[in-house]
C-alpha cells in the first residue's frame, strides 16, 4: 500500500498508527524518470536509504581454509597411494582413501571448518576422477585391472 492510496477502515474505528518501513527507493513523482531507466532503479539525488539489518556469516570460508584442506588431502592422498603394491591395489587404496576424504569432507562441513571440507572434497573429487581415468585407459587397452 502507498501513501497515495487511501486507508479504510471501519466507521467509527480509529485507524493504527502506520508502522512499516519506508520505500527503499522513493520516487519523486513531479520528477520524471529518465528514458531508458526502469522505475525500480531511479532514486532522486538526496533521498537516503533506510537503516536495514546487516547479517553477516559467521563461520565464512576463506581461502586460507580451503587451501589447508587441499593440501592436507594432497598428503593424504599421497600416502595412501603408496600402500599400494601394484596397480590395481593402488587404485582401490585409492578409491578407499576418497570415500574415507568425502567422510571427513562431510564431517568438516556439518561441525567443523566448512573451508577446509570444500578443499578435501574439491581434492577427493579429482583423486576419484583420476583412478576413473586410469582405469578406463586400461580397460579401453583391453585389460580390466581392478580385478
Amino acid at each position: 500500500m502507498t501513501d497515495s492510496m487511501p486507508r479504510w477502515s471501519a466507521p467509527g474505528a480509529q485507524s493504527a498508527p502506520a508502522t512499516r518501513w519506508p520505500p527503499v527507493n522513493p520516487v519523486d513523482p513531479r520528477r520524471p524518470v529518465p528514458a531508458g531507466v526502469p522505475q525500480w532503479r531511479h532514486r532522486p539525488a538526496g533521498s537516503v536509504l533506510p537503516a536495514r539489518p546487516t547479517y553477516q556469516e559467521t563461520h565464512r570460508i576463506t581461502p586460507a581454509g580451503v587451501g589447508g584442506g587441499a593440501a592436507a588431502a594432497v598428503v593424504w592422498f599421497l600416502v595412501t597411494a603408496l600402500l599400494g603394491v601394484d596397480l590395481a591395489s593402488t587404485m582401490w587404496v585409492m578409491l578407499v582413501a576418497s570415500l574415507f576424504a568425502l567422510g571427513a569432507a562431510w564431517l568438516l562441513a556439518s561441525y567443523g571448518d566448512r573451508g577446509a571440507a570444500v578443499g578435501v572434497a574439491a581434492v577427493a573429487g579429482a583423486a576419484s576422477a583420476v583412478v576413473g581415468l586410469v582405469v578406463e585407459w586400461h580397460a579401453l587397452g583391453g585389460t580390466w585391472i581392478l580385478w
